[in-house]
């Protein structure tokens, strides 16, 4: 079973010195990596006003997908999202996505990446989905 802190620290390990910074409106900072849902934060982190530079990762716990079978039966698949964003638009995500995909690869079944581009006419960022399949069982 994977739990969110070592999830996060397995990260941590990975790409501790590329990820970048929040600045709370209080002026604080911390970096910019978050755990949802937070029992203490819940899912609207970081809180408005919230500044983000660089690599921004999040960790988003998973409920359990149910879909349907053929024959009637149901497949349950937990499956955690880290979700990448790169606000430092002179940065790539590619080298980042690289090395978290390898080096967790060790630990976890990574099922999917999903890069989405940057879109000047979209005004988004540089964005990436990695989703780790914890465990599927069919009844």
């Amino acid at each position: 079973m994977i739990k969110a802190l070592i999830l996060r620290n397995d990260i941590l390990a990975i790409i501790s010195n590329q990820i970048g910074t929040y600045t709370f409106t209080d002026r604080t900072t911390a970096q910019a990596i978050a755990c949802l849902p937070d029992p203490d934060k819940g899912w609207n982190y970081p809180e408005n006003g919230t500044k983000v530079s660089g690599l921004e990762v999040v960790i988003k716990q998973p409920y359990p997908d149910v879909s349907a079978n053929i024959g009637g039966d149901r497949t349950f698949t937990n499956l955690w999202e880290i979700h990448l964003k790169q606000w430092d638009t002179n940065q790539s995500l590619v080298d980042v996505i690289g090395l978290l995909s390898g080096e967790l690869l060790a630990d976890y079944l990574i099922e999917r990446v999903s890069p989405i581009p940057a879109s000047d006419k979209l005004l988004t960022v540089e964005q990436c989905k990695l989703f780790i399949k914890e465990w599927s069982v069919s009844i």
